[in-house]
């Protein structure tokens, strides 16, 4: 039974390619042993054009894997009905807006262009990489914002989207386009709460949540990709299935760090072990950073440690987060909520859940935070 303008070719997952090409795990381990034929170790960032050469089909056509451009949503009682405390879903807190985008329909969508009060977002997933961030922008040729698309290829394993204005290519990690009349345009990146449905619900109840209606026939009770563990392993453990610009073997291939951008630098965090030290300061690149682990949603947030002009220096005291200037109470969305500064709200900076081998692909002079040291 087929919907008017839906479409229900379940095939076109790049899962799917990979087991009807016979591409596996093998494959896999192949290209995660080490850089492309002739490549030497990067040590330095990547350049636009070596993005550009390193483009790779990932199975499906353009837009093969289709993109949800006209979104519903339910209340958070109607959400109940297709959802299970534990599954994944994708939190957005901007510009007044409180969405959910369940996991288990971006798997088969991986971009929603959605609108929030008097601009357009796009929410995007990449599952082969384990990254998940929305993005605002603009085309440089006539200011018009953007929405994209799936191009069917991929860039270091991770998502390559492209733009319904100008055609330019944007690999999701990167958030800056490698090809067409955007070319080194970047756009503005918006954190996502990678949590589970109980905990998105109880932080916010009012909150909506995206439809199973997507104008789609897909089977969104499961997972063309495999299964999902939530203790935090995407998938399985194995490598990657397409190689990558570069590798480091300092942390298994698919560990879950937190990707952090800022100052035009980045920074990995392993969010396993942040669990435990909750609180941590930084410097990127001049610009001074806190992280800061928000228990009820075990997502980690980071942001400009500044108030005013004042740089600031947390740390976890008596299980609440001080600054150690003024001994006001803090919480873990950045604001301060007791003290001198209460009502002040920290600038929060890109930070997502990403593994680590995509990361490091892009960012191959990424620092990374020692969870062991205060």
């Amino acid at each position: 039974m087929r919907r008017e303008g839906s479409r229900n070719e379940e095939g076109l997952s790049r899962r799917a390619f990979l087991l009807a090409l016979g591409v596996g795990a093998a494959a896999g381990a192949s290209a995660w042993s080490g850089l492309p034929a002739g490549a030497a170790p990067k040590t330095k960032a990547w350049s636009l054009e070596d993005f550009a050469k390193n483009i790779q089909s990932g199975g499906p056509p353009k837009d093969g894997i289709p993109p949800i451009d006209r979104p519903k949503y339910v209340s958070a009682a109607e959400a109940d009905k297709f959802l299970r405390e534990g599954d994944i879903v994708f939190g957005l807190d901007y510009g007044g807006a409180v969405k959910a985008y369940p996991q288990k329909i971006l798997v088969w969508h991986e971009v929603v262009n959605a609108e929030v009060p008097r601009e357009k977002v796009s929410i995007t997933y990449c599952p082969l990489t384990g990254s998940v961030v929305a993005f605002r922008g603009r085309s440089p040729v006539d200011g018009a914002m953007l929405t994209f698309g799936t191009t069917g290829k991929l860039v270091n394993s991770n998502l390559l989207m492209y733009d319904r204005q100008t055609d330019s290519h944007w690999p999701q990690i990167l958030g800056a386009a490698i090809a067409g009349p955007a070319k080194a345009a970047r756009l503005e990146e918006i954190p996502l709460a990678w949590t589970t449905w109980a905990r998105w619900r109880r932080r916010y109840p009012p909150t909506l949540v995206l439809s199973t209606d997507t104008g789609y026939l897909r089977a969104y009770g499961t997972d063309p990709y495999g299964s999902y563990e939530r203790s935090g392993t995407y998938y399985d453990s194995g490598p990657p299935f397409f190689p990558v610009m570069g590798t480091d073997n300092r942390f298994p291939a698919k560990k879950v760090m937190v990707g952090v951008k800022a100052n035009g630098a980045q920074l990995a965090i392993p969010k396993a072990e942040f669990r435990t030290r909750r609180v941590a300061n930084a410097t990127l690149e001049g610009l001074p950073l806190v992280a800061l682990y928000d228990e009820g949603l075990h997502v980690v947030g980071v942001y400009e440690r500044r108030a005013a002009a004042t740089v600031l220096t947390f740390r976890s005291e008596g299980g609440r987060i001080v600054d150690e200037l003024t001994g006001a109470v803090w919480i873990p969305s950045g604001r301060c909520t007791e003290g001198k500064l209460a009502g002040t709200q920290l600038r929060q900076v890109t930070a997502y859940d990403v593994m680590w081998f995509a990361w490091y692909a892009f960012f191959p002079d990424t620092r990374v935070l020692e969870t062991g040291k205060t």
